[in-house]
């Protein structure tokens, strides 16, 4: 239920709450009590009154301390460890320095308030130097909803924060000083680090290629001996970039790599060749060799669907959707920004199954079950993730290969490339609610007033 903020002169700080919410929060027989918004915590004393419309009375001297914005009258509250709380009070920390915003630049982090009248309170937008440790504030921008812009200030700092850059470990302690855990896609890790912790789950190992670390040149060549063809990766690449590929051919070795948009084959007489070359190169301990799996094509353009897995309102993984992504014609990657397209993945199950849907459901549900079975290991590695993006290859016999994870920044517009505007929103507002509920307001376990 929504609450209206107003604000009264009294000479002690206090709280007046409808006298109806009061007995359902059980804390009718309560003088005082604490009051949490974002990180803050004030003592109050603990009023009621017989009012009509769901207000909330803050005494003046609370309201100033806290540095609620005027633009802002509608929150939700909830009654967790002895303390109410007053929110939700979200946070985005995002790329820059405060000096460098302007609402020009900002305007594109309005799409994650889509859904703003499910979210209500307050959203905020700050950068690693708005921090105001001492004093538990942020100075950045606060999303005004009755003019939809970003408005400057001073606010409150949040009580759980959206990274949406990679941050320093001076940040995290920082972050963690104020809100504990409270903060997502927080950890960047690499693919062989990916491929280490999930290696390790036995649900999870058949579908991942055989990898070796690039610096171990003997286990690269044991790794091409037995399977002819592999993929040299940089381990902490993305969208494609950097990537080789290594076949054997007889005795003779092909090295294939794209440069501007087309194919480029390097052929190496043996061994020893590939071996000078990988050396003189690339520096083989940024990257790891993976066997390569004959993955399936459409009109000779590989194919791999994204999965984008992240937690719901409720604090669970689902899949909100999924994409197929195509590479360019005779392309060695798939990936979009790479000369590929996308297509709504459903059609290109069944296009895969002959419009036998009960095998493109069942292929469906599998690669569900893969992703969040991805996510739940992960998040037992200490990972606190909220939304991430998984690639699943389809071999020739339908088995499912598990390509890669996305955590770092999973681009949310790869549905727009689908044409699938409904997940595109779906997925944009999806992070925001999963911070609700991880504010302690919202979902069904919460029983937010």
């Amino acid at each position: 239920m929504k609450h209206i903020i107003k604000t009264i002169s009294t000479p002690n700080p206090t709280i007046s709450l409808p006298l109806n919410v009061i007995e359902k929060l059980l804390i009718s027989d309560r003088e005082s009590i604490t009051i949490s918004i974002g990180a803050m915590k004030e003592s109050v004393t603990l009023l009621h009154h017989d009012h009509r419309q769901p207000c909330i009375y803050l005494s003046n001297e609370i309201y100033n301390k806290l540095f609620l914005p005027h633009f802002i009258d509608v929150y939700e509250i909830a009654f967790d460890n002895d303390t109410l709380i007053i929110g939700p009070v979200i946070g985005l920390l995002i790329r820059g320095k405060i000096d460098e915003l302007t609402k020009q630049r900002i305007k594109i982090y309005k799409n994650y308030l889509i859904d703003y009248k499910h979210l209500n309170g307050l959203i905020l937008l700050f950068t690693s130097d708005g921090i105001d440790v001492k004093n538990k504030l942020i100075n950045g921008y606060a999303f005004n909803p009755k003019e939809h812009e970003w408005e400057e200030g001073i606010f409150p700092f949040p009580s759980v924060v959206f990274l949406r850059k990679p941050i320093k470990e001076v940040i995290r302690k920082k972050l963690t000083g104020l809100i504990g855990n409270k903060f997502f896609n927080s950890h960047v890790f690499n693919k062989w680090e990916m491929w280490e912790w999930l290696s390790d789950h036995e649900q999870i190992r058949k579908y991942l290629p055989e990898t070796v670390l690039g610096e171990n040149i003997e286990n690269v060549q044991r790794l091409i001996d037995a399977h002819q063809e592999t993929f040299i990766k940089p381990k902490a690449g993305m969208q494609g970039s950097g990537i080789f590929q290594l076949s054997k051919v007889g005795q003779e070795y092909n090295l294939t790599y794209r440069i501007k948009d087309k194919n480029i084959i390097t052929v190496l007489d043996n061994w020893q060749a590939v071996e000078n070359y990988l050396k003189s190169e690339i520096s083989l301990k940024n990257y790891i060799v993976q066997q390569r799996i004959p993955l399936l094509t459409k009109d000779n353009r590989v194919m791999d669907v994204r999965v984008i897995v992240g937690k719901n309102h409720n604090g669970d993984w689902i899949v909100p959707g999924m994409v197929t992504k195509f590479g360019e014609i005779d392309s060695i990657v798939s990936n979009i920004s790479s000369g590929g397209s996308a297509q709504k993945v459903w059609k290109s199950l069944c296009d895969i199954f002959q419009n036998d849907f009960k095998k493109a459901f069942k292929k469906y549900m599998e690669i569900e079950k893969l992703a969040i079975t991805c996510c739940k290991v992960l998040e037992s590695k200490g990972l606190h993730l909220g939304y991430i993006g998984i690639d699943i290859g389809m071999d020739e016999n339908h088995n499912l290969w598990l390509i890669e994870i996305n955590n770092r920044s999973p681009d949310m517009t790869i549905a727009l490339d689908a044409e699938d505007y409904q997940l595109y929103y779906k997925i944009k507002s999806a992070p925001l609610h999963y911070a609700k509920w991880l504010s302690g307001l919202g979902g069904e376990r919460q029983g937010g007033l």
